[in-house]
């Protein structure tokens, strides 16, 4: 971001998300997503060639189909109750959960790590917050939504070898995670919210430092410290106990509202989503007790990142419960 004018959009899209989270009608709403899509798009350009250029139009026009849907069913809503269900399917189309998650892949693929990042955190909290402030029966009804995203984002992460589509795929099973805890608590959910921005900020403070595209790449034997750093952000990504990302699930299995077989749907689509990182940090872990940690290591912003996405979390579940 050399470019001034980069921090006026950064700027847009935070207070938009600010204007959702204080919105009191569909309207306000409505603008608030608007500009938060507007001041998104230019921070997509990074290198300003074609992949980018490519993904700002799949990116765009998912969104504004959207947002479409949403300001039309809000406007039929005053008449007809039943609509507001497809302001809720607007929302998870803008959210790239499953199986309106066509265009989410793609997009992720043709961006940088900085916008990428952007996209799989910040970008979510405004049509979470949106989904949140409708009615609790209402919000029951996308809980089949969550499943089928936590089990697919769990199922289609088994095959890749990219470490950016894994971390697609595991944001389409986490973003199931955070449909469910809509139904359970407030707090619960911006504490997972909050958990899961942290740990993304800890493992892209990794991957901004190495040019590695697969995992066999990114796990080959540099640093030890930081290989190990990674390999636990990304196991509590996952959701391995008893680890911050554990502890979040767990909270949200036992505040949720949902049905029995949605829960089961979420314990196998986190079970799935687990196997393959676990497949991925196991030679790491395996041949760390054959390395050596030195002094230097130690003080890397790595490290640092790491101990804030695990403590911070858990203080702040600390401070509310």
């Amino acid at each position: 971001m050399k470019s001034p004018n980069k921090y006026l959009f950064l700027f847009l899209m935070v207070s938009s998300t600010c204007m959702v989270a204080s919105s009191s009608n569909w309207l306000t709403t409505w603008m608030g997503l608007e500009i938060n899509m507007l001041g998104y798009i230019p921070l997509m350009f990074m290198k300003e060639n074609t992949s980018e250029s490519e993904a700002a139009v799949k990116y765009l026009i998912p969104q504004s189909l959207g947002s479409t849907i949403f300001i039309a069913s809000a406007i039929v809503s005053s008449h007809f109750n039943n609509s507001q269900i497809l302001m809720l399917m607007a929302m998870c189309l803008k959210l790239g959960v499953a199986p309106l998650h066509f265009w989410f892949p793609p997009v992720m693929a043709s961006l940088q790590l900085t916008p990428a990042f952007i996209l799989l955190t910040w970008q979510k909290i405004a049509p979470i917050l949106a989904i949140s402030s409708f009615n609790p029966p209402l919000v029951k009804s996308i809980m089949p939504i969550a499943m089928i995203s936590a089990l697919w984002g769990g199922i289609m992460g088994l095959n890749q070898t990219d470490i950016r589509s894994l971390l697609t795929y595991s944001s389409i099973s986490h973003t199931g995670w955070m449909l469910a805890s809509i139904s359970s608590n407030s707090i619960i959910l911006i504490a997972y919210l909050t958990t899961y921005i942290m740990i993304n900020s800890s493992i892209f403070t990794f991957l901004t430092k190495e040019s590695a595209s697969s995992y066999k790449q990114l796990f080959s034997p540099k640093e030890p410290t930081k290989l190990f750093i990674l390999a636990v952000s990304i196991l509590s990504l996952g959701g391995l106990p008893p680890l911050v990302g554990f502890v979040m699930k767990l909270l949200v299995l036992m505040n949720t509202e949902a049905k029995l077989i949605i829960i089961l749907g979420l314990v196998i689509g986190a079970l799935t989503s687990l196997f393959f990182y676990l497949s991925l940090t196991f030679s790491t872990l395996l041949s760390f007790n054959k390395m050596r940690m030195t002094k230097t290591e130690m003080t890397s912003s790595q490290t640092i990142m790491f101990l804030l996405s695990q403590i911070l979390p858990l203080s702040l579940i600390l401070f509310f419960f």
